[in-house]
């Protein structure tokens, strides 16, 4: 009997501790997106174009000052392509309006150099969901690195953290080929890459309950 009571409160000691070491809950934010195009031999200029992101995120609190947060994120990018010389067969005039439509699994570790401050950095997979679509990207998939900033909220319950990240993508997501600007007017490939700039609010469910339990009001014994 000793051993069973022994063993139920060491379960129930693990899995307080590893309540109190995660958050979970969902972000939403504004992506402001343009497509790289390395070593461009063409007229043709990426603008940004605005869009949005939302998903879920669930942190672990390592230590006091370091978390690791993988997430789940609805992403839509690609932003906006003008060309000078030739029309875009796509859109019948000079602008194309990328949509590329990812699922992205980005693992974010968070480093504090001051309360309620993790500088972020980890790497972002992307599936794509319109891949050779219209307006969709020619990849499959994209890989990225994120680079940020996150800052809690100084409320009482640490319900919101407000996220600056920069998002810089490492495959060429595009099979297109433009002609050059030089005098012999070939086609040449474009290399292509995703480059995104965040801006999102995080709100934390997992905090709001243990807030809730705390502080929370509570109903009075008749």
């Amino acid at each position: 009997m000793k051993k069973i009571v022994l063993f139920v409160s060491l379960i129930a000691s693990i899995t307080t501790f590893a309540q109190s070491k995660t958050q979970y809950g969902f972000r939403v934010g504004l992506n402001n997106n343009y497509s790289s195009i390395i070593d461009n031999q063409t007229d043709i200029i990426s603008r940004f174009r605005p869009d949005l992101h939302i998903g879920g995120f669930y942190r672990f609190n390592l230590a006091k000052r370091i978390s690791l947060q993988p997430e789940l994120v609805y992403n839509n990018r690609g932003g906006s392509l003008k060309g000078f010389s030739a029309n875009f067969p796509e859109t019948n005039n000079a602008i194309l309006r990328n949509n590329f439509q990812y699922v992205s699994v980005p693992v974010i570790l968070g480093i504090s150099p001051a309360k309620n401050v993790f500088f972020e950095v980890g790497p972002e997979y992307s599936v794509a969901l319109n891949a050779g679509k219209k307006y969709g990207p020619d990849a499959n998939n994209d890989l990225g690195l994120v680079l940020g900033a996150r800052f809690d909220m100084l409320d009482a319950a640490s319900l919101f953290s407000l996220s600056f990240r920069y998002v810089y993508g490492l495959k060429d997501i595009s099979n297109d080929t433009f002609t050059s600007t030089s005098l012999n007017k070939v086609n040449v490939p474009l290399d292509m890459r995703n480059r995104t700039v965040q801006v999102s609010i995080s709100y934390n469910f997992s905090d709001y309950y243990r807030w809730w339990s705390k502080y929370g009001i509570k109903k009075k014994k008749k």
